[in-house]
């Protein structure tokens, strides 16, 4: 396989050649299935790097608002913002490989801080309750709640476990940075999701053929790693689907696309776009963040400048500088001083080929200025209360 094909094709699936149109945005996030949010100013970028003229208000309406989207913890336990049409496959497909990481929490509090067990149980079901007299409430406001009767730890645990079955939903922010998280009740806010109805093998087969639209080519790695899942689990799934899949050979190993998206990357024409193609994508971007083997997109050196621990599988990806479907560099975008009025975006890193190239630091700078705009005048305004 051509990888300079490859991942200008790709660039060309994630919106990343030719732009989205601004009323489409919540198309873009749908796609991805969900948009990484361990920073709350990641999905904004994320979006800022794919839709024409985004405008960052839009979204967080639909978060705070209409709930057409919600900001949990889904892929390897981690916040994403998710198009509310998602939740269903989401949470089918997730709740059961969280068990383990529930059962440990559960020993842990029993072992370590002296609760009886059941306890976490009886918490949820007063959490509940509560909830359903009251809603949203904080973390705070629970805790105050239920003080006389049970532990504040015990009831940061048991909110933990409670969204993690889906039983009750982030709520809201007063601004897009805000750290109070306040909850409701899941079924109260997204009635459509009836949690007891849903499916989990009918979920993990339509997450996989969503997976590999979006990101296939993949290999049965990248979406145990993903999700994440075990490879038998995977290896049965792919049986589900051998129809809507193509098999190939590359890098070694073997990779699935979905048969339509195979045809649509046998006739891509790479000569149709003018190189170079330059992208700014944020922290923890969900579309480098889909695989588990990077080095297509990524060379050994450029690594211990992206992530902070220096290998692929760990630590936190950083701002990353595409060209041409390769991350070449990192940027950061921090605050100008402790008055936090104004934002700059620095380039952190750049591959020296890159640096002495005229036409592609020609781009790099233009994007410096466009992201500085986007956050200043776009962002700062929905950081503040």
């Amino acid at each position: 396989m051509d990888f300079k094909k490859l991942r200008m094709y790709l660039l060309q699936k994630q919106s990343l050649i030719e732009k989205t149109v601004k009323e489409e945005f919540m198309s873009v996030m749908k796609n991805q299935l969900a948009l990484h949010s361990t920073d709350y100013l990641t999905p904004y970028l994320s979006l800022w790097a794919r839709v024409d003229d985004f405008d960052p208000k839009q979204l967080f309406h639909n978060i705070s608002n209409e709930k057409s989207a919600i900001r949990m913890r889904v892929f390897r336990r981690t916040v994403f913002v998710v198009h509310r049409d998602n939740l269903e496959i989401l949470i089918g497909s997730i709740v059961q490989f969280l068990e383990p990481f529930k059962i440990g929490n559960i020993k842990y509090l029993i072992k370590n801080m002296g609760m009886e067990e059941g306890t976490t149980e009886k918490i949820g079901l007063d959490i509940i309750e509560i909830l359903k007299k009251k809603s949203p409430l904080s973390t705070r406001q629970i805790k105050k709640e239920l003080s006389e009767k049970w532990e504040g730890d015990w009831i940061r645990s048991a909110i933990t476990l409670l969204e993690f079955d889906a039983l009750i939903a982030r709520i809201g922010q007063r601004y897009i940075i805000d750290k109070t998280i306040n909850w409701g009740l899941f079924e109260e806010y997204y009635p459509e999701v009836k949690r007891k109805e849903i499916n989990p093998e009918n979920s993990l087969v339509a997450i996989l053929s969503k997976y590999i639209q979006q990101f296939g080519p993949v290999c049965i790695d990248d979406f145990c790693w993903w999700l994440p899942t075990k490879k038998t689990m995977t290896k049965k799934l792919l049986e589900k689907l051998a129809d809507e899949i193509t098999e190939i050979d590359f890098n070694s190993k073997k990779y699935y696309m979905i048969n339509e998206d195979f045809k649509a990357f046998t006739d891509f024409n790479l000569e149709a776009y003018e190189l170079p193609i330059v992208n700014f994508l944020p922290y923890e971007d969900h579309y480098p963040k889909a695989y588990k083997h990077k080095e297509w997109y990524i060379s050994e050196e450029t690594v211990t400048k992206l992530f902070k621990v220096g290998k692929m599988d760990w630590g936190q990806i950083r701002p990353s500088i595409w060209i041409n479907g390769e991350i070449k560099g990192r940027w950061e975008l921090d605050w100008v001083d402790k008055k936090k009025s104004e934002m700059k975006a620095d380039i952190v890193y750049l591959d020296k080929k890159i640096s002495q190239s005229t036409d592609i630091m020609i781009k790099i700078n233009q994007l410096k200025t466009e992201v500085e705009i986007f956050a200043n005048e776009k962002l700062i305004p929905l950081m503040k209360k």
